[in-house]
């Protein structure tokens, strides 16, 4: 295996992969029907929280926060908003007239502001890249961010001071003809990351690559396999899975699971042990992963 150019990557996935700016976060009104997705996560000790924003358009909003510890789940809401104001020029979002994520440049680095409460939870966290972002046709990943702030869940504060993650997808509305859905993860540890990915079009082709970052980043081409298949919510779902390319040997283990069952979408949010080495660095660390299909039925 080795490192693929730019080229050879638009070639293999027909599409292609460079640094992203601000403004690549901000809404792309210029795309007709499609959905994106602003998606945060944050893990600091035995706490995740995972924070999404969701628009059809400039019609309806829905926001979604996951809370968990030790990888089960603790709070999960979905909220539907239809008064909300977003941005096509930076990342900034809000509903019903309170800013719920902003994004911004400080001595250089890619922040994020994300504010949000309801009933049982509330929320404000500050994320700043660590590594280089990039971005695809469809994909705006900032692979290793530090996350910090606080959440109050039924009464009680928890501290945030750890790793977090960023991404915005764009859905196109012909995906679900073409596409069966996705196998996604990160790991973060330190200074690094490796984000690896295993793309499943139809009729039963599946691509895999991965993107180490650390002051930039390299696309690799990866062998991606997945193990220790178990039924779940009426679907066998792999369990254990093994990256290995140059320079990267990991080991993932499935240690919770979480089933979230969505419009056209059946998903599932794995929080994993990785252990093994990624570009001579030895790592082991709690990181989490998902599964998603696209189901039209």
């Amino acid at each position: 295996m080795k490192i693929l150019s730019i080229v050879a990557i638009l070639l293999l996935l027909n599409c292609n992969f460079s640094d992203m700016d601000i403004e690549d976060d901000a809404f792309h009104e210029e795309i007709p029907i499609h959905i994106e997705t602003w998606y945060f996560e944050a893990m600091s000790g035995n706490e995740s929280i995972i924070f999404m924003i969701t628009l059809a358009g400039k019609t309806i909003a829905m926001i979604g926060t996951q809370f968990y510890e030790n990888g089960i789940v603790m709070h999960d809401e979905r909220k539907v908003f239809i008064s909300f104001y977003v941005s096509d020029e930076i990342p900034y979002i809000s509903v019903d007239g309170k800013e719920i994520m902003k994004g911004y440049l400080k001595d250089g680095k890619l922040c994020y502001n994300i504010s949000f409460s309801s009933k049982n939870i509330s929320l404000k966290l500050l994320f700043q890249n660590r590594t280089n972002g990039w971005k695809s046709d469809k994909w705006i990943a900032i692979p290793n961010m530090v996350a910090k702030g606080s959440i109050i869940f039924n009464g009680k504060e928890y501290e945030i001071d750890g790793k977090g993650y960023h991404d915005h997808n764009i859905f196109y509305i012909w995906q679900p003809f073409l596409e069966t859905g996705y196998i996604d993860g990160k790991i973060i540890a330190g200074n690094i990351s490796l984000f690896w990915a295993k793309l499943m079009k139809k009729p039963l082709i599946q691509q895999n690559f991965a993107i180490y970052s650390n002051s930039t980043y390299h696309v690799l081409s990866v062998s991606i396999k997945c193990r220790d298949y178990k039924l779940n919510h009426g679907h066998f779902i792999p369990t254990t899975f093994f990256v290995n390319g140059e320079g990267i040997n990991v080991t993932m283990h499935v240690y919770a699971v979480h089933f979230i069952s969505l419009p056209f979408i059946k998903y599932w949010r794995f929080h994993i042990h990785s252990k093994g080495e990624v570009m001579g660095n030895k790592i082991e660390t709690c990181d989490i992963a998902e599964y998603m299909l696209f189901s039209i039925f």
